[in-house]
């Protein structure tokens, strides 16, 4: 049975009725399928419905909503770094979020789309950078205690009386008081990354592990999911440099199975390993972020030989 993937953008795009007419057939189909999410389509519906008017842009209502929902003097700065980036901000209830987020109403989730990136500046005066492919949530009440599904960059403002705290989907924790760091957490990634520029925060964990981990400028602390170890060192100049606010996909002597999680952010399809030893095998390189999959495939060739191939209907990569 064929398996229906669909984006958010997608359907606002069809709710807004600015879909071209591949998208339209393929939400359609999508809507005829198993893999139909009723909650999820009519929640986007609703929101379309409460806050534009009849055929307007799709970026009019989008800002429309945002606007509606936005606490008095919070602003935010959306910084797009692609061309076709989107913007989707959606009020919806906590279930959508993995369970963590509480379920009172009012809860603001920022998210983006493949090789999207946002940044967004909180009312408390804390600024946060959103990677592709990634989730962050917040009661407006709230703007110091955040959910975050993905990879983001953070700079806090200080406030001694507030701690500033970062829960991902596998209950890690990163509190800090006036710092900037980065936490990475893809729910398909092996590992949660925490990165220190600068100042101190701690990492804890309600579920994972019990003894608190603290964090000086440089240190970078990795939980492993699968083995459930947690280790702490030092990182290196390039790892310094958060590569993708440069627009860069960077990696250093990383395997190919969590290297292609970071591509499957950037260019929104999955790649498939149908050999254990080619997912294993690590690479170091930098790449600009438009630079094209294949390309990328054919630069990393030079070190180790594999041979890939695109399936349009599946929309993913095969290496073997």
């Amino acid at each position: 049975m064929e398996d229906f993937k669909i984006t958010e953008s997608e359907l606002w795009e069809y709710i807004s009725k600015t879909a071209n007419n591949i998208t339209i057939k393929k939400v359609e189909r999508w809507m005829h399928s198993s893999d139909f999410d009723e909650a999820l389509f009519n929640n986007i519906k609703t929101i379309y419905n409460n806050t534009a008017t009849p055929a307007p842009s799709t970026e009019l209502a989008k800002d429309r909503f945002f606007r509606s929902v936005q606490p008095k003097n919070k602003k935010v700065v959306w910084k797009d770094y692609l061309k076709y980036a989107a913007v989707l901000i959606i009020l919806i209830s906590g279930a959508y979020f993995y369970n963590i987020i509480s379920s009172s109403e009012n809860q603001l989730i920022v998210q983006t789309t493949f090789g999207e990136q946002k940044s967004i500046q909180l009312s408390d005066g804390s600024k946060v950078w959103l990677n592709a492919s990634s989730k962050l949530s917040y009661a407006p009440e709230s703007p110091r205690t955040l959910f975050l599904q993905g990879e983001a960059f953070f700079e806090v403002a200080k406030d001694s009386l507030r701690p500033f705290t970062v829960t991902t989907p596998d209950h890690i924790t990163v509190t800090a008081l006036g710092t900037s760091f980065n936490v990475k957490s893809y729910t398909d990634s092996q590992t949660t990354e925490t990165r220190l520029l600068t100042g101190k925060v701690k990492v804890t964990s309600d579920k994972q592990f019990s003894k608190s981990i603290f964090m000086n400028p440089d240190d970078k602390v990795i939980f492993n999911k699968d083995t459930q170890e947690i280790t702490k060192s030092k990182m290196d100049i390039t790892e310094s440099n958060i590569a993708w606010m440069e627009g860069k996909i960077q990696f250093k002597n990383k395997p190919f199975s969590e290297i292609a999680i970071d591509l499957k952010a950037q260019y929104g399809t999955e790649i498939r390993f149908k050999n254990k030893d080619v997912a294993a095998t690590r690479f170091t390189g930098s790449f600009d972020n438009a630079t094209p999959l294949d390309e990328i495939f054919e630069i990393l060739k030079i070190s180790k030989d594999f041979t890939y191939k695109l399936n349009t209907k599946a929309n993913e990569w095969i290496i073997q």
